[in-house]
């Protein structure tokens, strides 16, 4: 399973996709592709964020050995708990908007002294007690990815600075859909102030230490966020993946069998 704090550490962007047709089958695939990374969406696929669905996935993802994140569904301790203790290596957590909702993330998803998260030994990610209670929760707190999603006009124009600012971050989660929504774009993520804005997220994430996360939608829109610091890129969706496949086949099939 790939170490991504590692990774981005030496400057290496690192390269996954998001999940949400929430079947443990694709996210198993995704694993053997070669991806870095798998997110695993609670927030708009049909997965509860808090039962045996989600397991399921996130042990998908430990067979096919790519590194599991969990998208939870709102910024809610009880979310991130069950995330983390199924054995997620990180979590995202939506519409983190002021520095409040960052400190909230931070208390929900570390173990004292760093938070509050709730502690049990007999977990999945514990081995389900296998692996001594202090050690795993030193490990989680060094090795889990805290992660808050800038995808707002109030967070990513207004904010910015005291949300990365909060301790206990990992990688900030630039989200341009829904940044281009609430700036009235109508969902245009290739747009200059989309642009401009992970710029302005690179450049005050990286004064911190931070590595910035972005969503892409084809291979040109990677490049050019590479280009532009971002050091975790989520390209593209399962579901519009499988959509273009189709889409290619069915292309065929018209031009080519439909005659026959």
């Amino acid at each position: 399973m790939k170490d991504l704090r590692a990774m981005m550490k030496s400057g290496k962007a690192c390269i996954g996709i998001f999940a949400v047709t929430a079947s443990p089958a694709m996210v198993e695939a995704i694993g053997y592709s070669g991806l870095d990374f798998v997110i695993i969406d609670c927030e708009h696929a049909a997965l509860s964020p808090y039962g045996t669905e989600l397991e399921e996935c996130v042990r998908a993802a430990y067979a096919a050995d790519i590194t599991p994140i969990v998208r939870v569904t709102e910024n809610e301790k009880g979310m991130i708990l069950k995330a983390l203790n199924f054995g997620a290596k990180g979590v995202i957590a939506p519409h983190v908007n002021t520095k409040e909702d960052a400190e909230k993330l931070v208390r929900a998803a570390r173990y004292a002294p760093e938070g509050r998260r709730s502690s049990a030994p007999p977990v999945r990610a514990a081995k389900y007690g296998f692996t001594p209670f202090p050690e795993f929760a030193k490990q989680q707190n060094r090795e889990n990815l805290v992660i808050p999603l800038i995808e707002e006009k109030e967070a990513a124009q207004e904010r910015l600075s005291e949300i990365i600012g909060v301790k206990g971050l990992d990688v900030i989660f630039y989200g341009p859909f829904d940044l281009s929504v609430t700036l009235g774009l109508e969902g245009v993520c290739d747009h200059p102030t989309i642009w401009k804005g992970l710029d302005e997220t690179v450049r005050l994430s990286k004064a911190k230490g931070l590595p910035v996360a972005n969503l892409c939608w084809d291979i040109a829109s990677a490049v050019e966020s590479i280009k532009r610091g971002a050091l975790m890129i989520a390209l593209s969706v399962d579901m519009v993946i499988f959509r273009q496949g189709l889409q290619a086949l069915m292309a065929r099939v018209e031009k080519e069998l439909r005659n026959l």
